[in-house]
């Protein structure tokens, strides 16, 4: 009887001013029941004390590499840690967050039982940057979806069917061979550059595994670039988002689905309206057409949105109403 190889991990952990938050990532995972085989920090031109702290740490830890350069984005380092990383998968997490220490246990009994596995995918908790007794911790990205399901567009819909489809590398384990196979890389644009990714993933995995388990933490603070990002960029690197997937569809000879498209993308189609009155992003003249065609599709589907597009004071005077009553609850 012959003995399966228990599968190696990559860890890549870019890195840009997070020095505060590093130790805590750094020990979640050395606390690891199962632990990765490697740790690639990727320091993206910081300006703090985190190199210094990273270089300490790396002597004392031989699994870690530690890897420098000038700021190039959050894209640029992932690929270069990909390019270092030797791991049968690989793990995407960013340097303010952790993991729940029995992640890559858990993950390595699923794969045992499945060799095709390529993907598994988890929830997530996220909490406000407090110390940790004073935290509370919310459920976000869930998978309401739990089991073996085979790669592909009918899969993507059920997903998607139960908001779980989601569009984030921190919330799953990838295989590295699909990646190679499929010559995966991230956009270089600073926010929705995940969502193509995974698109890729969902669609072309051997299979992929669910859980309902939250296994990362996510850090909530207001000046990280997702949150902080109140220009146009924000709604044009949908579009450079969107685009991939396109290209991706007819690259590998499938359909060019919008519906599925339209589907995936929602919740991002949702945020550029959401820019636009809530922020008072401005649109050049030359996006009007494609912007209004989002506007469209969307107040198709959401009266939310239909009362945040034509009546954004009334939108905004809800919206205070429900978080005075949100933290008037959380207070009893």
């Amino acid at each position: 009887m012959t003995t399966r190889r228990t599968p190696t991990v990559s860890v890549i952990i870019p890195n840009w001013n997070c020095a505060p938050w590093l130790p805590e990532a750094m020990s979640s995972l050395l606390r690891q029941s199962s632990p990765p085989q490697e740790i690639i920090i990727i320091d993206d031109g910081s300006k703090d004390n985190s190199v210094a702290w990273l270089n300490a740490f790396a002597a004392q830890h031989p699994q870690v590499t530690l890897l420098s350069g000038e700021r190039g984005g959050v894209s640029a380092a992932r690929m270069k840690g990909l390019a270092v990383a030797t791991g049968d998968f690989v793990y995407f997490m960013d340097a303010d967050d952790f993991v729940s220490t029995d992640l890559f246990a858990d993950f390595r009994r699923v794969q045992a039982r499945h060799d095709d596995l390529d993907l598994f995918c988890f929830g997530a908790k996220m909490f406000f940057d407090l110390p940790a007794a004073q935290r509370q911790y919310q459920s976000i990205h869930q998978r309401h979806v739990s089991g073996l399901m085979p790669g592909g567009s009918a899969s993507l819909r059920t997903l998607i069917q139960h908001q779980s489809a989601h569009r984030v590398v921190w919330s799953s384990i990838i295989s590295r061979r699909l990646i190679d196979q499929l010559q995966l890389q991230f956009l270089p644009i600073q926010n929705h550059e995940d969502a193509p990714f995974m698109f890729a993933l969902y669609m072309q995995a051997r299979s992929f595994y669910c859980t309902s388990q939250s296994y990362y933490y996510k850090r909530f603070m207001l000046t990280s670039l997702s949150q902080s990002t109140r220009d146009f960029s924000w709604i044009k690197n949908y579009f450079i988002a969107r685009g991939s997937s396109e290209q991706f569809l007819r690259d590998h000879q499938l359909p060019l689905d919008e519906a599925l498209l339209d589907d995936y993308y929602q919740t991002v189609m949702q945020g550029c309206l959401s820019q636009i009155r809530y922020n008072h992003v401005k649109v050049p003249p030359e996006w009007l057409p494609q912007v209004n065609q989002v506007v469209r599709k969307v107040l198709q589907r959401s009266a939310r949105h239909k009362l945040l597009w034509y009546c954004p004071t009334v939108w905004r005077g809800l919206q205070a109403c429900r978080n005075r009553i949100g933290r008037y609850s959380a207070r009893r």
